[in-house]
């Protein structure tokens, strides 16, 4: 928890989601090398960072497409190609990973009118993140724009990672750090411009109680299979997390719940709580992985 982003994930949903992302490669790992395995998740009454037992006994080794792709599987935040939909058999194999958790629900919106309008709303979320100075703040530590604090941290997201033209990339390197007014800018201009506007169909992971841990751990790893699944397809995904993360916000501050009764709106269901947003489409650049920790920063024996 001394890694939480503060006023951008305030009840550490988007923590245990990407618990949830790290617990399946583990799982998927398990399966590649040949152990059998029972999850227990949240296994002790009031402690909340234990977050899942894992019991391995010897089996026989799975050949796994989605194991393979792990090192593949980079988020795509550049422009995708707008003249190719998505068929509808691949968001049913999309949904169809999510058929263990059934706590966890994917909503999809494809149509014009449908992105159009979820794109909205996102960049009216964004505005409002960086109109909050707090969250402006907490959401800008995650930038990582010098070499230093890249070596430093190995985590956080990077100019290579933006998605932006090489040329874009390579002057920005040679220029000293922006600020985080221009940073602001650019996400929400990159967000209107590129993020919205060129999406094949946008989605709500959903769950039935977004402050359940386990459910939020259950939505992460649904999320990475369907990552893993979509980078074997050749297609590009990104998180839009936005309005989660400022329906979060509303909540804390105790002001008019703006975007989490948009969130209702389109999830369309009271039985449904929205968790994590994201898009969907065929990528016309490559994603570039980002920094990562070594495994003795992150492993405790």
């Amino acid at each position: 928890t001394k890694r939480r982003i503060g006023a951008t994930d305030p009840f550490l949903r988007e923590m245990y989601i990407g618990l949830g992302c790290a617990l399946e490669n583990l799982l998927l790992a398990a399966d590649a090398q040949g152990f059998d395995h029972k999850l227990t998740l949240m296994p002790e009454e009031g402690k909340p960072n234990h977050v899942a037992r894992i019991d391995l006994l010897p089996g026989k080794p799975l050949n796994s497409k989605l194991y393979k792709v792990i090192p593949l599987r980079h988020t795509n935040r550049g422009i995708y190609d707008v003249e190719r939909s998505l068929e509808q058999e691949t968001l049913q194999a999309l949904e169809k990973l999510g058929n263990n958790e059934p706590e966890v629900k994917v909503f999809w919106f494809t149509t014009e009118a449908q992105r159009r309008q979820v794109g909205n709303a996102i960049v009216e979320a964004t505005q409002a993140i960086i109109s909050d100075r707090e969250q402006s703040q907490d959401s800008g530590k995650w930038m990582r724009l010098s070499w230093q604090d890249l070596q430093k941290y190995r985590d956080g997201l990077t100019l290579d990672a933006s998605g932006s033209p090489a040329l874009i990339r390579a002057i920005a390197k040679m220029l000293p750090p922006t600020s985080l007014e221009q940073n602001d800018l650019f996400w929400l201009d990159a967000t209107r411009k590129v993020h919205v506007s060129t999406v094949a169909a946008f989605g709500i992971l959903a769950v039935s109680d977004g402050n359940n841990k386990s459910q939020q751990l259950e939505c992460g790893r649904l999320w990475q299979r369907m990552h893993l699944w979509a980078t074997t397809q050749g297609l590009a995904m990104q998180p839009l997390n936005q309005m989660p993360e400022r329906a979060a916000r509303e909540e804390v501050l105790g002001i008019e719940p703006k975007f989490s009764n948009a969130l209702a709106e389109f999830v369309g269901d009271p039985n449904w709580q929205g968790l994590m947003m994201f898009r969907l489409g065929y990528p016309t650049v490559e994603a570039l992985p980002s920094p990562r920790r070594g495994v003795k920063d992150v492993i405790r024996i």
